[in-house]
């Protein structure tokens, strides 16, 4: 992945001075906000098997990367529309290298978000262009590490409670050296590239995550698919890249429980014993579902036992040889 960093330095100035945006939508383009913790529950990871597996994976705020590594993938392609991911990819692998556990959790939670000493600890490990453009982003802000977590840059940050319940790799101090020495043994790569350019590509892979993109092109108020060609991109497109018996995380569903009921999609529908649209069949062995605790939103929300969150998962059927 070619990055130009004069380029992403003056595209942030930018993003910092837009006066008009989303409060509650994040944008997706070359260079837009940055999730500085998932959104996700990212425990379903541990009910996959990953060890030893070459995955494609959203980058994002590259915490699904670092579950991936936790749990034993042999090969990590991050993919993602917006470069700037990749910056902040690299400030966490490197955090990793520099930080025992709690810095590291204080540093990206609201403990010590981007506390500029605790950055000068990871600053020596940087390597070029993406040392240059942190020392340039933390001089904006007068090396003020609230304010630029608080800036326009980055779509909200979570709690230390959130961050670890959400994060195997950082279930604790043992998970968390375990998932460091992992680094060296893994293989991990970035593309920038949209969702729907998979299945173009020559490489193959045995698992796909889409975290929950799903949503923005199906079900958002600028969607831009509907249900019909998102299924038929999972199984005839993005699914050519993907090896005989492999799993492609299809969708991720917030509060499944709640929104199952009154949820007309087409999720709700794969669990029938044959659906079809458009004289398209889609089997219910094709297809499972995971559900696991939901994750809180904020610091006032009340996750009990009941509220769940779920990911749908596709199959590709392994060929059957005489």
């Amino acid at each position: 992945m070619e990055i130009n960093i004069e380029e992403a330095k003056q595209k942030t100035v930018e993003l910092l001075n837009k006066t008009c945006y989303s409060l509650v939508r994040p944008e997706f383009s070359k260079y837009s906000q940055l999730y500085l913790n998932t959104t996700e529950n990212l425990s379903y990871l541990e009910k996959i098997d990953v060890r030893g597996k070459d995955v494609l994976t959203v980058t994002g705020s590259f915490d699904q990367c670092l579950n991936l590594v936790n749990g034993g993938a042999n090969y990590i392609c991050n993919f993602d529309v917006n470069t700037l991911t990749i910056f902040l990819s690299t400030l966490k692998y490197t955090a990793m290298k520099a930080l025992n556990y709690k810095e590291y959790v204080d540093f990206f939670s609201r403990n010590n978000p981007l506390n500029y000493q605790t950055y000068l600890k990871i600053k020596p490990l940087l390597v070029a262009p993406f040392n240059e453009y942190w020392n340039f982003v933390y001089n904006l802000f007068s090396l003020d590490g609230q304010k630029l977590t608080n800036s326009r840059l980055f779509f909200g940050i979570e709690t230390a409670e959130q961050l670890v319940a959400t994060n195997p790799y950082l279930r604790n101090e043992k998970t968390y050296n375990e998932t460091k020495q992992k680094l060296d043994n893994v293989h991990i790569n970035f593309e920038e590239k949209n969702l729907l350019e998979i299945g173009e590509g020559e490489e193959q892979y045995d698992l796909m995550f889409f975290s929950n993109i799903q949503s923005y092109l199906v079900e958002d108020y600028f969607a831009t698919m509907n249900e019909t060609e998102y299924l038929d991109f999972i199984q005839n497109k993005a699914s050519k890249q993907l090896r005989e018996g492999g799993k492609i995380q299809v969708a991720y569903r917030y509060k499944y429980k709640a929104n199952v009921a009154t949820s007309k999609s087409f999720l709700t529908s794969l669990f029938k014993k044959n659906y079809s649209i458009n004289e398209i069949d889609y089997m219910k062995d094709k297809y499972r579902k995971i559900i696991f605790p939901s994750m809180p939103f904020s610091l006032t929300a009340k996750v009990t036992t009941d509220i769940k969150d779920c990911i749908y998962l596709y199959e590709k059927e392994s060929i059957k040889r005489r």
